[in-house]
């Protein structure tokens, strides 16, 4: 817990400069990476899943909080929330052998998931692996019917994949909430 406050905190103080070309650069040229860090079963101490985190690349250097917080201040979380699931999966696609089967959790950007076209074509190409995610959203940001339904989506039978709430215990953390997504995994802040 005190590695992740020091962590928010650092990228908070990160250089106060406008990172709006660094963030242009990352979304025009698809400058970010992906790492996979394992989520391991207390009782077993083997890996039960993965949780898909997006840095820079290409020589840019900024935190995955500040790229969101510029994001958030032009306007193009959705761009990246895009560019992000996209890649998030090709690389997961590409790589499925090495990760035996395991589950992938992926974060979303509340108020920001794909539009109806995007949606669609995401379905189509990761038709065959979406039940092996897991979706996350957070309670930090409320999120629509319209987007909590597409997320839904990609629970049901045909698709198979899974819903958290990330970080509960934090935020709006409630009970309404709880029943209005009906996670099938809450992690607890």
């Amino acid at each position: 817990r005190d590695k992740r406050k020091n962590y928010v905190q650092d990228a908070l103080q990160e250089d106060t400069k406008d990172h709006y070309d660094d963030l242009m650069l990352v979304l025009d040229k698809n400058l970010l990476t992906y790492y996979f860090q394992p989520i391991v079963d207390a009782l077993t101490g083997e890996i039960y899943a993965y949780e898909a985190l997006m840095r820079t690349s290409g020589g840019i250097n900024i935190s995955p909080l500040v790229l969101l917080d510029t994001a958030a201040k032009y306007k193009k979380l959705y761009e990246l929330e895009k560019m992000t699931l996209f890649g998030i999966m090709d690389y997961y696609v590409e790589h499925f052998e090495l990760f035996k089967g395991r589950r992938l959790f992926i974060n979303s950007i509340p108020g920001h998931f794909l539009n109806d076209a995007d949606f669609k074509e995401f379905t189509e190409k990761y038709k065959n692996y979406i039940k092996y995610c897991v979706f996350e959203i957070t309670e930090q940001n409320s999120i629509s019917d319209s987007e909590l339904g597409k997320i839904k989506t990609l629970t049901v039978e045909d698709m198979q994949g899974q819903l958290a709430v990330d970080d509960y215990g934090s935020g709006q953390s409630n009970i309404q909430n709880l029943l209005r997504y009906t996670p099938n995994i809450v992690k607890i802040d």
